[in-house]
């Protein structure tokens, strides 16, 4: 099956941030005039988060630009795969580390005297809040790991990759928050936490075969936890939820599985050995 999208070098996935952020201006514009996603998605979200359409889009336009209609149709095809047996444990992570690092970060806030209304999860609105945000996730990952992560991950490494692709994801989650009324605070708190979530999305993507089912699973995963945390999205502190990501990053990248964050990629040919324009 095809892989990926595979041209080699930064300047691809330069084009596709750039597109991304263009594209959801529109979203940015007209979020306030719409107003909230509360109907779908239970918490507090803002019409802007619409723009979870804009990564594919703006994969699916570059890859047809630089590789044509049978090139897109190639790196469409191994986008979603049909996981091994081999791959299979990879996915109980993703689908269970997200709602692991919230409850954690419940029970710390509960040990710390906050004040905190019980969990009340509406079980049977479970099924269609995860089928809106699978959908949602697969649209962001279609572009976020299916377009730029495995060509930043040959050029500098997955670490890298994952904490380059964190940074921009983050910001571009920026206008919605404010849209929201987050504070600077909280915005910084979820600006770590995205980043530290990307490491754990790049580390999936890899060992779970390259498609973007399990970063997909996990990201829709964190969606319906965090809608649900503790009462539709209520007294989620982000701050502290990036602190646990961070301790479950840091015994990722001590477990030593497959692929090491920590490793140097090997060092990229000259760019006068390259044979095809792609892969300027």
């Amino acid at each position: 099956m095809a892989e990926p999208v595979r041209e080699s070098g930064a300047r691809p996935v330069v084009a596709f941030f750039g597109l991304v952020f263009v594209l959801s201006g529109a979203f940015y514009l007209l979020g306030p005039l719409l107003g909230g996603l509360s109907r779908w998605t239970r918490a507090e979200v803002p019409a802007s988060a619409l723009m979870f359409v804009c990564p594919a889009i703006a994969a699916v336009v570059l890859t047809y630009r630089r590789r044509g209609r049978r090139g897109l149709g190639d790196w469409a095809s191994g986008l979603v795969r049909l996981p091994r047996a081999t791959h299979l444990v990879w996915y109980l992570p993703a689908l269970l580390l997200p709602p692991l690092v919230l409850a954690t970060s419940y029970l710390v806030l509960r040990w710390t005297g906050a004040p905190l209304p019980e969990p009340a999860i509406a079980w049977s609105a479970l099924p269609p809040l995860a089928a809106v945000y699978l959908v949602s996730a697969l649209a962001e990952e279609v572009g976020w790991s299916g377009y730029a992560t495995t060509p930043l991950r040959q050029r500098w490494g997955a670490l890298a990759a994952a904490l380059v692709i964190g940074v921009v994801w983050a910001i571009w989650h920026i206008v919605p928050h404010l849209q929201t009324g987050r504070s600077t605070s909280w915005i910084v708190g979820q600006s770590v936490f995205t980043v530290l979530f990307r490491v754990v999305l790049v580390w999936l993507y890899d060992n779970a075969g390259g498609g973007i089912l399990a970063p997909a699973l996990c990201h829709a995963s964190y969606n319906v936890a965090w809608s649900s945390f503790p009462r539709a999205g209520s007294h989620y502190d982000p701050s502290l939820a990036a602190a646990v990501m961070a301790v479950a990053v840091a015994a990722i990248i001590a477990s030593g599985q497959r692929p090491d964050l920590t490793a140097t990629p090997p060092r990229r040919r000259d760019r006068t050995s390259r044979s095809t324009p792609d892969n300027a």
